[in-house]
Formats: C-alpha cells, structure tokens, sequence
C-alpha cells in the first residue's frame, strides 16, 4: 500500500464519520440546543474553564519529559508552555503533529529542527501509548460496567508495557537507534495522561445538565475512549469520531442537552484553548537554550576502578568542591563508587536533580560501608551486594598456609613453561586475537562497570602478558589509581596451561608492591548472601575460589536509592546493563585513533616479551 493512501485513511475515516454526524446534527432541534446551552450555570462555565487549565497544564508536562528524555536542555516553563500552545492549536486545527511541530519550532528554534521533530514525535506516540493503556484497562471496563476488573487489568496492563520497555529500551529502525522511554518517564506520563483524560473528562460533565449527565466516572471513560478515537481520525478538533463515539457510548443522555454540553465543552476546551495558545506563539519571544556545560567523568580518584566509568555513557556530577562520577543506563543515573572528590552528601541533591532532569532513577553503586551508613541515616533504601577482594600488595607473600593453593598453581604453570611480565608495547592485533578465542569460550564480554576490550581503553593501563615458549597466550588489565589497583580485563586462549591466570595476577600484585601501592582490588563477586536468580552460582563460585588463592580480605560494596521501589529498578537496570552493554559509541577522531594502532610496523617486537628461557614465577614482574 502506498504510504501517501496509508497516511490518509485516518483521515478519510474521519471524514466519513464526520458525514455521519452531519445527518444526526440535521435531526436535532436546535431551538431546544440553544435553550440548553443558555440553561448552563455561570459557575459551571467556570468550574469547567478550571478543569480545562487543570488539564492542559498536564498536557504541557508531556513536552517536559520529552525534552528530559533527548536532554535538551530547554528550560522546563518554556518547554511546558511551548507544549500547551502547540497541542492546545494542534487538536484544534487537525494534523496535530505537523501543527505542534511548527510551533515548537517557533517557539524553541535553539534546539533545531530535527529534534522539535522528535520531541513532538515523542509527545504523540507516547500520549497514544499511555492513552491505550488506560483506556483498555480502566475506560472499557468501566463502559462494560465491571468497574471492579480494572484492578486486574490495569496492573496486568501496566506491568506488561514496562517490561517491553524495560527489557527493549532501544529499538532500531533503518539504522537509527531509537530510545525509548523509561520506566520513570512511563510512570510520570501515565500519571499526567490519567489527569488530562480526567479533568478535560469533567469539564465536559459540568456542562451537562445534572438531570442528563450520568455518572463521572462513566462520562471520563467515555470521554477517553471518544478523545482517542477523535485524534486518530485527523479531523479538525476530532470533529465526529468524537461526537458519535461519545453519543454512542451515552444513549441514555437526552440528544438536545449532549449537544449543548459539547458544543459548550468545544468552546471550552477547543475554542478557548486554541486562541491562547495562537496568541502565545504569537507573541511571545523565542526561548532560548540555558548554556549547560556537561563535564566528562572524573577519571581518578580514591578507587582505581573509576577509570571504568571512562567506557560507559557517563559524565561528571559537581557539587561545590564535592565531584563523582555519574553513569547513565536505561533507567537509571548512577553515582558510581562514591565520591571522587570532596565529601558524598552535597553531590545528593545534584544526583537526585540530574536523575529527574534526565527521567532516570538516582541510584549510588558499589558504595563503601561508611558511605552506606550514612544514607541509612538520612533515610535512603541501602542493600549490600557485593565483597571486594582486597589485597595489601606491601605485605603479601607466598609464605603461610594460606597461600598453599596459590603456591600449587604457580608451580604448575612454570613446570608449562609459561613465562609472565609487563607488556610495554602491546600487539593489538595478537592481543584482539586472543580476546576473540577468549569471547568464542565465554561468551560475549560484559559492561558498564567491568572493563571491554578496547585498544583506546587500554592504551594507557597497566597490563601483564603470559607467554608460551615465546607465544603471548593470555593477558589482564588493570586499572590505577593514587592508592593502589584494580584487576580489570583478564582474557586467555581457549587452552592455556594449569596456573597461567594465577601466575599473570601475581605478577600483577608483586609489580604493585615493588610501587609501594597500598592496596590491590582483584574485582568485586556477588555478595554470598544474594540469591540463586541475582547471580550466576556456578561463575561466582569459580571466581571465588580463583580469588580465594590469594587470600584476600573481603570488602562489603553497597547499593542505595531514595526509595526500595527505586532500589530494585536500579539494580535491575545495573544487572541488565552489565550483561547486555550497549556498543561502545567513537568519535570520527577516535577511530581514527584505533586505526592508527592496529598500523603493522615491519620488523616491530613486543618491548615486553621476556626470554625464550621461563621467568621465575614468584619473581615476575
């Protein structure tokens, strides 16, 4: 079918029932309309000219959360006020999107025009999303009068829209990447749609005669089933699909009052509405952009691990002399490992601000247990998650019984012949290799707060090889900070032999001490406290007992929200985020970068390659 004939058929639909409308509206006897319309109470007009703003004022947080999701940083009263204006002459004149686009466009010409597009794509679709939610699962039970099963359907309806978008938060469509809204911005506009369809819902019941109208709630269900379909036929103001849905779905309304009642509630909620928000756009001066400056994350701090912030979708959180690093996944903003700089109690407010400015939920990760217990203090929701192996490289030693595994595991990868040492001039393209072996055995690599592979990433880390008779055949990474490091990426072959892994991050850790660093993290594992379904057991257990061998101290990392809903939500967001990272985004500059790396020098030999002949294990480094 030719898009131009899809486009139109609303429209023709709409025509058609607005045809029909004209036979009923040629039956009535307008006398008696008039008459009724006169019959209407001062107040009345009144009380439904307030409805109308109450409702209107909703409309325009639609284009507020809209500018939240694509961060426009438009600010909100010119963003609520443009909304207004462009929906309020949109529903009016017809083609809602075309003329709510143009408006915006006059109003907020800063933000330019692809993103108005979006912006008013973003405010139609979603309006027509939430408006199908409430009304198959609140308005339609309610017309079929089982009121009571809409507190079935609705939570049923509800939690099935969320989980589609929680589990699909991008889509992509001829190649663009398309974000969808989240779970807070799902919420808020479900709230914003339920008071639009409510208030504009009882606008038009105290037009009605008391006599004649019927009960609220069953007009406000109508209501919402005739606005939709209204909008979906195209024509000016919804003019008949509207008026018969609603006529349809009251028959025991007497024909002379509805008229009344509608005619009113378009001048209302029509008329009234349209001159304003032509008047407004009119008249009032372009809004401006607020200059924003958004600061990169903080890639140094108290924990090595902040250097991982650097990979993921993140930016800085500035309070005053306080500075965190803040990273974005679908549903949440998170503050990650506490604060960078200065103290973690002025970077709240910045964090819950930049979560609501951005429709995301303020969560804090992998926070120390002195950090938790002061958000326990001022009321947020904490749970422990995590233990972190923590090693004072300065006083380790391959002495005493708990050190007996680990001494095992060396002795075997040196009876391998496997040698171990620092990479100074990294291989990318025998490294990307091995990467590959190790990705076809594990599976796809993880993300957001676990490094990936890539030579932009890693250029600048430490990072320890293992050699095979002269052949690279595993590698780790590790992230530095003032204090000490943090093991990060650990790849190998498909077959390596016994202790190769063991002797790559002891090496790791005699190389911190022979620096005087104070402390070594081999990375977190997953509280053992947690249950099966929040971690993979049989991964956590062959991690534990891999860390267990170097007899590490155990370190509680905690979690923590405003709220327990909030908690779970990001958590959930954290653990989906982790095992299912989006790609990895480069400038044109970047990637030219990355090609210059992988650039083959002839003749070229790793810096770091030790003898043919095996370097002691407990001496590597």
């Amino acid at each position: 079918m030719p898009d131009a004939v899809r486009r139109s058929l609303p429209l023709c639909g709409g025509l058609a029932l607005a045809a029909l409308l004209a036979v009923e509206v040629r039956a009535l006897n307008w006398a008696e309309v008039s008459m009724a319309i006169g019959a209407i109470e001062g107040w009345r007009w009144v009380a439904a000219l307030a409805a109308t703003l109450v409702s209107f004022a909703a409309i325009g947080q639609y284009d507020v959360v809209a500018h939240r999701h694509y961060r426009t940083e438009m600010p909100e009263r010119a963003a609520r006020r443009a909304g207004m204006a462009s929906i309020a002459v949109g529903q009016t004149t017809g083609f809602g999107p075309f003329v709510g686009a143009a408006l915006r466009w006059r109003l907020m010409p800063d933000i330019g025009r692809t993103t108005l597009i979006r912006v008013t794509g973003f405010v139609t679709v979603t309006f027509f999303a939430v408006w199908g939610l409430l009304t198959l699962t609140l308005a339609a039970p309610v017309l079929f009068g089982l009121p009571a099963l809409a507190l079935l359907t609705f939570p049923l309806g509800a939690a099935g829209l969320a989980a589609v978008l929680f589990l699909f938060p991008q889509l992509t469509l001829f190649g663009h990447r398309i974000d969808l809204p989240s779970l807070p911005a799902l919420t808020r506009l479900t709230g914003l749609a339920a008071t639009d369809l409510v208030f504009a819902g009882l606008a038009l019941w105290l037009l009605l005669p008391p006599e004649a109208a019927p009960a609220l709630s069953l007009l406000i269900a109508a209501f919402a089933l005739s606005l939709g379909l209204g909008m979906i036929g195209g024509t000016p103001g919804g003019v008949g699909p509207f008026e018969l849905a609603l006529v349809t779905v009251l028959p025991a309304a007497a024909l002379p009052d509805l008229a009344a009642a509608l005619i009113a509630f378009r001048l209302v909620y029509y008329a009234v509405p349209c001159l304003a928000g032509a008047g407004y756009a009119l008249l009032a001066k372009p809004c401006r952009r607020r200059p924003v400056v958004i600061y990169p994350a903080p890639s140094c701090g108290p924990r090595a691990e902040l250097a991982i912030a650097a990979q993921s979708d993140s930016r800085a959180l500035n309070a005053g002399p306080a500075r965190a690093a803040a990273i974005r996944t679908p549903q949440s903003l998170t503050l990650f490992l506490g604060a960078a700089r200065g103290t973690l109690s002025p970077l709240l407010p910045e964090l819950v601000a930049a979560a609501r400015s951005e429709n995301r939920t303020p969560v804090l990760y992998k926070l120390s247990a002195r950090d938790a217990a002061h958000l326990r203090r001022l009321g947020w929701s904490v749970a422990v998650f995590a233990v972190d192996a923590m090693i004072d490289p300065r006083r380790f030693s391959l002495q005493g019984p708990d050190s007996r595994q680990l001494r095992r595991y060396l002795r075997k990868a040196e009876h391998g012949e496997v040698s171990v040492g620092r990479i100074l001039t990294p291989d990318w393209e025998e490294m990307t290799a091995i990467h590959g072996a190790w990705e076809d055995l594990n599976g796809s690599e993880r993300g957001v707060t676990m490094g990936r592979f890539c030579p932009l990433y890693l250029r600048d880390k430490p990072m320890f090889g293992a050699w095979h008779r002269g052949r690279l055949i595993a590698f780790i990474s590790c992230v530095a900070g003032p204090r000490g490091w943090s093991l990060d990426l650990m790849r190998h072959e498909a077959a390596v032999p016994q202790g190769t892994m063991h002797a790559l991050v002891h090496a790791m850790i005699v190389e911190a001490g022979h620096h005087q660093m104070q402390e070594v993290s081999l990375a977190a594992l997953p509280h053992p406290g947690l249950p099966d379904w929040l971690r993979n057991r049989a991964d956590s257990a062959g991690l534990a007992r891999f860390k267990q061998a170097f007899a590490p101290r155990w370190k509680p990392l905690y979690m923590a929200a405003p709220s327990l809903p909030q908690l779970v939500l990001g958590a959930a967001d954290i653990r989906r985020a982790i095992l299912q990272p989006a790609p990895i985004t480069r400038s044109t500059e970047e990637i030219w970068e990355l090609d210059a790396l992988f650039e083959r020098v002839p003749g070229a030999q790793l810096d770091s390659q030790p003898d043919p002949a095996p370097v002691p294990l407990q001496r590597a480094g």
